[in-house]
């Protein structure tokens, strides 16, 4: 450091350091508990995010549209909410087509959902305990029935459901190999199902008859 930058120095630590001033702040006897707790100064004011919405008000357009977006289980739980949602749950669009490949479907399950399949038309499913389930839907009005890997179902599942569903127009089974399924069952299918079109097996060798479908 140079001598006249020394000098410079010295001169400024001589001078008297004045400090700004600001205006004097009172607090109150009350308002210390307010800085101490501050939650307890903060009012709570509704907003439109914590107000409460009523669901059951919105238009059952809506609410149908909200169903068919959901599982069937969901569907099924939300519909017991309240009267109107099970009224609007029930409604047959949103139950003219059924696919369970996705779900385990005992007899149980299947006469859970009995009450809203009346008017069911299409009914996919996967495994031999859903076909032997598929009759506890009490849908009479069926048109249209696809299995997958079902390939234990007996003769007399099959018969069954040819039973109930008089009004079947395409039945298909496959792909794999039908163990327990003779030639009685599909002329069981052949006579009770006037309607039928379709008919196809694509695991099946044993048929040893001709049904004129």
């Amino acid at each position: 450091m140079s001598r006249r930058v020394r000098r410079k120095v010295a001169r400024k630590g001589k001078e008297k350091l004045i400090l700004p001033s600001y205006p004097e702040l009172i607090i109150d006897d009350d308002e210390v508990d307010d800085f101490r707790h501050p939650t307890a100064a903060i009012s709570t004011v509704p907003t439109a995010s914590t107000s409460s919405v009523d669901w059951t008000s919105l238009p059952d357009d809506t609410v149908v549209q909200l169903f068919s977006l959901l599982n069937y289980r969901d569907r099924a739980s939300l519909a017991s909410c309240c009267r109107t949602w099970r009224n609007l749950g029930s409604t047959p669009c949103l139950w003219d087509s059924l696919d369970l490949r996705a779900h385990r479907c005992d007899a149980s399950t299947a006469a859970a959902l009995s009450a809203r399949c009346s008017d069911l038309r299409q009914l996919r499913f996967r495994g031999p305990e859903s076909a032997d389930a598929v009759i506890h839907l009490k849908a009479r009005g069926l048109r249209e029935v696809s299995g997958d890997y079902c390939g234990k179902i007996s003769d007399a599942a099959m018969a069954m459901i040819a039973a109930r569903h008089e009004m079947l127009e395409s039945v298909q089974l496959g792909p794999d190999f039908f163990e327990r399924l003779s030639s009685d069952a599909i002329r069981a299918v052949g006579i009770c199902c006037p309607r039928l079109r379709k008919l196809r097996l694509s695991g099946f060798r044993g048929c040893c008859c001709l049904v004129r479908v």
